[in-house]
């Protein structure tokens, strides 16, 4: 204990000490902002386990996306559990809602003195990994980033409606695979450093992130891309289905119950086809859940929904 206090003291000057320099982004959300997007389900002071942190997706928040799942099941397995809630429903710059993400990490790692770990779901991922890629000080404090049919490469959707001005919300623009946001993220190929990254694709998501492989993240030593239907044939889970579905919660309590990523040969030798849910989520409630969600998709995408002129500008950082 003492020794593990001692080396994160030593990480939160490193960190301090980058942010001192000017070596990273200065943060231009307001505190109070930053401060008010976090919310844990209880203390974090005397954690056991690394705490997580969930990241909900496009036109979400944490209550839609992850309140009725992982923040419900987490806690089961001794994790305590908070989320962020990005700005205007995640519809706005990724590069703006990245701080929200920054601000959390940093939050929940100096409360609990134990690393982070991040559970994201389709954009959350880009703000997780964005947040990594350009505040390279929160790679000490993250034991694991996890991302659930995030759209590294692009995604279906925009790329075939976000073809004029004002037809789609800013972060739509930014998640085209032609985007000089994607490009900036990926630029010199795995820039992450030793931070395990998980990342889980369903070849049944043919709406917005498939095929499959938009869904992987670069390579990278400390990278596993999964697909579902690889160890569960049958699984049906589609982009909307992963934060509840079972398969792809064994995955994820792999990673967070090992260290470095999800393993392969793990995953095989266990039943992880056996339930079609995580514990803790009836069906019929998540697809209750998921029909409401679907109304609001429908009316954010429609005519009346938000819109940007374009891609957002990249923040002189990312030129």
């Amino acid at each position: 204990m003492l020794k593990r206090c001692v080396v994160l003291a030593l990480v939160f000057v490193f960190v301090a000490a980058g942010v001192a320099s000017g070596k990273e982004p200065a943060l231009t959300v307001a505190k109070p902002k930053l401060r008010a997007a976090l919310t844990c389900d209880r203390s974090l002071a005397h954690a056991r386990k690394d705490a997580v942190l969930l990241i909900h997706g496009t036109f979400a928040d944490s209550a839609i996306n992850m309140s009725w799942n992982y923040a419900k099941t987490l806690p089961t397995t001794g994790r305590r559990v908070c989320w962020v809630d990005l700005p205007d429903k995640a519809a706005g710059d990724i590069q703006v809602s990245a701080q929200y993400v920054v601000f959390a990490i940093r939050q929940m790692a100096r409360r609990s003195q134990r690393r982070v770990a991040i559970i994201s779901h389709s954009q959350g991922g880009l703000e997780a990994r964005w947040a990594l890629r350009w505040w390279p000080s929160l790679r000490p404090l993250v034991s694991d980033a996890i991302l659930l049919v995030a759209p590294n490469h692009g995604a279906i959707y925009p790329d075939t409606a976000c073809v004029a001005p004002n037809s789609c919300a800013a972060s739509l623009y930014q998640m085209m695979s032609s985007s000089r946001f994607l490009a900036a993220l990926d630029r010199g190929g795995d820039t992450i450093g030793k931070v395990p990254f998980t990342s889980v694709a369903t070849r049944a998501d043919k709406v917005f992130v498939g095929p499959d492989q938009a869904a992987f993240k670069p390579a990278g030593p400390t990278t596993r891309n999964f697909v579902l239907q690889d160890f569960c044939p049958t699984d049906v889970a589609q982009h909307n289905d992963m934060p509840f579905d079972g398969p792809a919660y064994r995955i994820v309590l792999d990673a967070l119950d090992h260290r470095g990523p999800a393993g392969g040969k793990r995953l095989r030798a266990a039943a992880i086809c056996k339930d079609d849910t995580m514990p803790g989520v009836d069906r019929a409630d998540a697809e209750a859940r998921l029909a409401a969600y679907t109304g609001t998709l429908i009316g954010l995408l429609g005519p009346t929904g938000p819109k940007a002129p374009g891609e957002p500008a990249l923040a002189p950082y990312a030129r």
